[in-house]
């Protein structure tokens, strides 16, 4: 006998999402969509998920991970024997991008091209379907086996150093290192070792490239944005890692470029972004892109991922768009309009406030603190006294601050109260 069809609570469109987010999945429901949600064991284990508000889908799947194949087409089983015809499918995470677009090549029969979630992922396919549309890079090498006898040869002989190197699907500059020359690279390889927090174990080497370092988020209906914002981080993401200190602004954070500051560079990143677009496939996605501005002005594609940005940037985009980052974002994706909003001030910045270096937290700001501190719109902890702090790679995060002003002049005056006066101190562990 077979399984009866999934009851339909809803004539919207039929959305599978996957992972945990309150405020995108309430929207959803909102919205009108008929939901079915895949959350993995560290949703249920870590994130808290609210089992009342989930009971409104039409279906919440539960895999170990969303690695696994065998868990995802099972899935993708259930689904099309139960008659769900399925519209859309959003991942919430890039953890969940390869099983999200896994899902959308089984269950979205309109998609053709198989391989399109995997260049949303991996680097290097990313960069040769870009580079085959005429679109600017640094010179890269695949290091399929970052151990095989000849790998650093390989990339000395086709780049020019110092290089970088980073795994394929990376994320937050986890495993990603610079090197000066060819010896450097070749004892770096010799002792690589992965973030547990990633899979796989190739790695992407290419040229560094030298200029500011810019971010730009969107969300696209039909292949048009509803909105697009540029930024520019304090400094290279790399120059982070190494803690080092800005005088004038927080040294690990990012700044919105209003487009009435750099109307002409805020032309020609829509424009690039249109052919990054094309030659990827992205029609209807949250993106977010991140170059480089030479200094002659020449931008240069790094990569981009088709899913919200992490860190502070959501609440930087919400308190500059005026409403809740996923309510936006949610409400575009499923109906194509943006909901009503109250646009906020045209300078807003963000920053993680993070220790110098690893050990035990010892004191942060309290919210009393943080409210009355001159210029901060709103604030995320992730870490609290007696947490430990590992300052192993970019995405181990203490305390998101977000900022903003009327005028350039008072929002960098406030920027430099921040870097000095918001502070997370921690004692040294052994």
């Amino acid at each position: 006998m077979s399984s009866p069809p999934l009851p339909s609570r809803s004539l919207g469109p039929a959305v599978v999402v996957c992972k945990w987010q309150r405020e995108f999945i309430a929207t959803v429901l909102d919205c009108g969509a008929r939901l079915y949600v895949v959350l993995d064991d560290g949703d249920v284990a870590h994130r808290n998920p609210d089992w009342d508000l989930l009971a409104r889908a039409e279906h919440v799947y539960r895999v170990s991970g969303f690695d696994s194949i065998e868990e995802l087409g099972a899935v993708a089983a259930d689904l099309t024997v139960r008659g769900a015809e399925i519209d859309q499918v959003i991942s919430q995470s890039e953890y969940s991008q390869y099983g999200a677009g896994y899902l959308r090549t089984l269950l979205c029969p309109g998609r053709t091209d198989p391989l399109a979630h995997v260049a949303y992922r991996d680097k290097r396919l990313m960069k040769s379907r870009v580079n085959a549309a005429g679109i600017t890079s640094a010179p890269w090498v695949s290091l399929a086996d970052p151990a095989a006898t000849g790998a650093a040869a390989e990339v000395a002989g086709r780049l020019a150093f110092p290089v970088v190197v980073k795994p394929a699907a990376g994320l937050g500059t986890m495993s990603t290192f610079r090197v000066a020359d060819p010896d450097e690279l070749t004892r770096a390889l010799g002792s690589w070792r992965s973030e547990s927090a990633l899979i796989g174990r190739q790695l992407i080497a290419e040229e560094f490239v030298t200029g500011r370092e810019l971010h730009v988020d969107a969300l696209w209906r039909n292949g048009k944005p509803l909105f697009l914002t540029v930024s520019g981080y304090a400094q290279p993401r790399l120059d982070t890692l190494s803690r080092r200190s800005l005088p004038d602004a927080p040294s690990d954070g990012s700044q919105l470029i209003p487009e009435s500051e750099d109307p002409e560079l805020h032309g020609r990143v829509r424009d690039l972004h249109g052919r990054i677009n094309e030659a990827l496939g992205i029609v209807d996605e949250v993106t977010h892109l991140e170059l480089f501005q030479r200094a002659d002005g020449e931008l240069v594609f790094s990569e981009i991922a088709t899913r919200a940005a992490g860190a502070w940037v959501p609440s930087m985009l919400g308190a500059h768009l005026g409403g809740d980052f996923w309510e936006i974002i949610a409400t575009g994706l499923i109906s194509g309009t943006l909901p009503p909003l109250d646009p906020g001030p045209p300078f807003v910045g963000g920053a993680h406030i993070a220790p110098g270096a690893s050990g035990r937290i010892t004191s942060m700001p309290t919210d009393d603190e943080l409210a009355a501190f001159p210029g901060i719109i709103s604030w995320d902890r992730w870490k609290n006294v007696g947490d430990d702090f590992t300052d192993r790679h970019g995405a181990d995060w203490c305390l998101f601050v977000v900022y903003g002003a009327q005028d350039p002049h008072e929002f960098a005056a406030q920027a430099a109260r921040i870097a000095t006066g918001v502070r997370v101190e921690v004692t040294a562990e052994p």
